[in-house]
């Protein structure tokens, strides 16, 4: 029986989740980070505009050090701005809506469902390092005035770094770099976030 993308992440998260149901601490916490990259489609040279992400999550400590992360992503495409001097230090401004990737999109929207494995480790009494390795079911599609030229659905893998400071009052902050594997696209970011524990 072979099983769909959204089922193998279902039956993975809880597979996880029962197996650590034992931890002695639990705490949970959620929040939201938010980010701007560049990618990659198809060893495309062009990059376009960019995008904007959102990430929202839901974390569950299962170990001191271990957790488990479900979350929903999102990204758009980011327009970059071209200003010109036109006379006596008039500017106009506007958006340069150039075709992304060397084909004819100029919009991009994707949303995805995360899985994943969180480790950390303390440098300091409020400051640590972490990293993420999840799974992602992802389904993105490029369009041009409301018509779609490329999409594409799957499972893809997501990589995360970074440092996260934590507030004795629950509320923490982090950076971090993210790398994600969608198939044909593969994106790049940088992020910043705020959580809540409990």
């Amino acid at each position: 029986m072979k099983l769909s993308p959204l089922m193998t992440i279902s039956l993975l998260s809880l597979s996880l989740l029962s197996t650590f149901t034992h931890a002695q601490d639990h705490q949970h916490s959620y929040g939201v980070t938010i980010g701007a990259g560049g990618g990659e489609y198809k060893n495309s040279t062009q990059d376009g505009d960019g995008f904007a992400q959102a990430y929202l999550f839901y974390n569950y400590q299962a170990l001191e050090h271990f957790s488990v992360e479900v979350a929903y992503n999102s990204a758009i495409e980011l327009d970059s701005w071209q200003c010109e001097e036109k006379y006596d230090d008039k500017w106009t401004c506007g958006a340069n809506n150039k075709p992304m990737f060397g084909f004819l999109a100029n919009e991009f929207e994707m949303d995805g469902f995360v899985v994943a494995i969180k480790g950390q480790v303390p440098i300091s009494q409020r400051n640590s390092l972490y990293g993420k390795l999840g799974a992602q079911y992802y389904d993105y599609a490029f369009s041009r005035n409301g018509y779609t030229v490329e999409n594409e659905d799957g499972t893809g893998v997501l990589f995360e770094a970074g440092w996260q400071y934590q507030w004795d009052m629950g509320i923490g902050m982090n950076v971090g770099l993210r790398y994600q594997d969608l198939g044909d696209l593969t994106l790049i970011s940088q992020n910043i976030g705020i959580s809540y524990s409990f």
